[in-house]
């Protein structure tokens, strides 16, 4: 017995119907080498078109999938003609999963983008050291990555009639669909994540390996936790407008880790507005820097006068209105901030006065390693003062480092508890 194809079946109807594979093609907008490899059964029309080609020869939709027309005892039969048949099932099915093996290949080049992007930034990042460059030509390909994506997405969804009978296959199909987008759009964000430092960096200077990989990490973490924020409302926007569409108990257990995320969620944001509240408590120079306390003028001054060089290169020293300028013909005269000329020790000398601008002590700051001096005039005196070298000011950000990184550590920390949390109580 000759087996019964849908190509077969489709090139029968076009000649019993005076059709070339051409009219058969513009009729459905697609191209007559298409329409021919259906017929050579080499592939199969996208079951959106399935409507259109039954209504175009004058048959029923599981007629067309069967590839052959119901016997005349099914259509006398006393009882109405089933919807569909065994055969045309599984022939949805089949077509189902051709058009799902169609669209992960079609993911496949989206996800392949993101990687040239990565790929082309990295490359601008340490071979040629332009960052910023990097950033903006990885940008590019991370969104055509997603559009592409966003394209193919719909073109897989457009595949399902909707006037067909909702199926669990066809349901079954556009979750796999939908998280499949899910996962090409989260490497995608990912990896844009990881090139995003280089944004921050000057244009022509790259980022070293070292900083790459950890602020990178950190970057890309922080994009994933958005996009899974992002996410969660799309899929919800997707359940609730019947894109996606849960039997049952898929939809109890939707709902129950539906709650459950947007609980772990608050609690984990709660937690890391605290972390951030005190980690801008104690993102502070000041409160960790231990200066040289000093209980009276003499011991001050004798500090202050010392020509001791500049021993770290850190932020400058208060402003002041006299600066010295070396004149340019190396005669070593200095000006004040009028450009007038002064002596030596006018540059250097500073005064410590009380609040109605009483003169409490004159000293002389040659002590170049000396940062910043802090005194607080109270009852007609300054005493105690505190002084700042760069060694203090060098430990002091060290520490700050330390605290920065104990504070990265406890958000990832919190990130992991809640993930952990919905993972454990998540229903399957």
């Amino acid at each position: 017995m000759e087996k019964k194809t849908i190509g077969g079946f489709i090139a029968a109807l076009r000649r019993a119907n005076g059709m070339t594979q051409k009219d058969l093609a513009d009729r459905l907008n697609v191209s007559d080498k298409t329409v021919s490899r259906w017929e050579r059964d080499e592939g199969a029309p996208d079951l959106s078109l399935i409507p259109a080609l039954a209504e175009i020869f004058g048959v029923t939709c599981d007629e067309l999938l069967r590839g052959e027309r119901r016997s005349p005892a099914e259509r006398t039969d006393g009882e109405p003609a089933p919807e569909s048949t065994e055969k045309g099932e599984r022939e949805r099915r089949r077509l189902l999963k051709s058009t799902l093996a169609g669209f992960k290949n079609r993911s496949l080049i989206a996800v392949s983008l993101a990687a040239a992007g990565l790929i082309a930034a990295l490359i601008c990042n340490f071979a040629f050291l332009r960052a910023p460059l990097g950033f903006y030509v990885g940008l590019l390909f991370f969104v055509a990555a997603a559009v592409c994506q966003v394209i193919f997405t719909n073109r897989a969804l457009l595949a399902v009639d909707d006037d067909e009978p909702d199926t669990q296959e066809k349901r079954g199909f556009r979750r796999r669909v939908a998280l499949l987008t899910r996962n090409v759009l989260m490497v995608t964000a990912g990896l844009w994540g990881f090139t995003a430092p280089m944004a921050a960096v000057g244009a022509y200077l790259g980022l070293t390996l070292k900083s790459q990989l950890t602020y990178g990490i950190l970057s890309a973490a922080v994009f994933l936790a958005v996009f899974a924020v992002v996410w969660y409302f799309v899929y919800a926007g997707l359940v609730k407008k019947g894109v996606v569409v849960l039997g049952e108990r898929e939809s109890a257990v939707y709902r129950h880790n539906h709650r459950l995320k947007r609980s772990c969620a608050g609690i984990l944001l709660a937690a890391a507005l605290v972390t951030l509240i005190a980690q801008a408590a104690l993102n502070q120079q000041e409160l960790w820097m231990k200066g040289t306390v000093f209980n009276d003028y003499e011991s001050f001054g004798a500090l202050m006068e010392r020509d001791v060089p500049e021993t770290f290169y850190g932020p400058e020293p208060p402003d002041s209105d006299i600066f010295a300028a070396e004149n340019p013909d190396g005669d070593g005269h200095y000006y004040n901030g009028n450009g007038n000329e002064i002596s030596e020790e006018e540059y250097y000398r500073r005064e410590i006065l009380d609040k109605d601008g009483k003169v409490l002590f004159t000293y002389s700051d040659r002590n170049h390693d000396v940062v910043r001096v802090r005194y607080r005039v109270k009852n007609g005196s300054a005493l105690p003062i505190t002084v700042y070298t760069h060694q203090d000011l060098r430990a002091a950000q060290e520490k700050v480092g330390y605290v920065n990184a104990a504070f990265i550590a406890l958000y990832i920390l919190e990130t992991l508890v809640a993930l952990a949390v919905y993972l454990t109580k998540r229903e399957r």
